[in-house]
């Protein structure tokens, strides 16, 4: 073999690897940015796609009215029965808190600061119930059903049971609602995430061997 041929073998071989490598490091990452994209983009559609509970619309939405709409929240317990109902505009409030032991008429102008005030804060109860939501929001226990109309809104139902807990969430809803204790129901969510239509029952089971049980409704009409 001459000088030249030698030097053939040596650098083709070589120009070859260099070759493949180079393709290699240009090809890797664009792979590995187009899977990351992917992955992105469907956690991004999946997301979008779920409509996000919040009793804190509830609460702007009375406050800072923005269409008129009909509002009811109930609340059963052992002890007692909740009912406040009102009728609601973006300029008025009329409506009543009612239990087992009193009724309070309730109604606000907006046009009236402190009557607009004394209204809405008279119809907050629903912020009670916030830890009852808190501990089954976006988890395994709240499961998309779909989609539909619900008290005229466009709305997602989703059904609540506290059985279909993973292994992580089983012990905290048995820390939290005691052994054999529950929550179940059902749920309308809109586009803002107020629950336009609710319905749960919640029951937990105390040290004592006492079991208090909830009875929760939610209801908002549009009209």
């Amino acid at each position: 073999m001459n000088a030249n041929s030698r030097l053939r073998f040596f650098v083709l071989p070589a120009t070859a690897f260099l070759l493949i490598f180079a393709l290699g490091c240009k090809l890797g990452p664009s792979h590995e940015r187009r899977e990351e994209k992917s992955s992105a983009s469907s956690a991004a559609s999946k997301n979008s796609n779920d409509f996000d509970l919040n009793l804190n619309c509830v609460i702007e939405s009375i406050q800072n009215p923005t269409e008129s709409f009909h509002y009811t929240y109930k609340k059963d317990t052992d002890d007692d029965n909740l009912l406040q109902d009102a009728d609601i505009t973006p300029d008025t409030i009329t409506g009543s808190s009612k239990n087992k032991y009193a009724t309070r008429e309730i109604k606000g102008a907006k046009s009236d600061k402190e009557s607009w005030q004394s209204a809405w804060t008279g119809l907050m109860a629903i912020s009670g119930m916030s830890s009852t939501i808190a501990l089954v929001n976006h988890s395994s226990a709240m499961v998309r059903e779909g989609m539909g109309k619900m008290n005229g809104y466009d709305a997602a139902q989703y059904s609540i049971d506290t059985s279909r807990g993973n292994t992580a969430e089983a012990g905290l809803y048995k820390a939290t609602l005691g052994d054999g204790g529950f929550e179940k129901g059902t749920v309308w969510v809109n586009a803002k995430g107020c629950p336009v239509n609710l319905s749960l029952d919640s029951e937990m089971h105390l040290n004592n061997g006492s079991v208090s049980k909830q009875h929760y409704e939610i209801q908002m009409l549009k009209k």
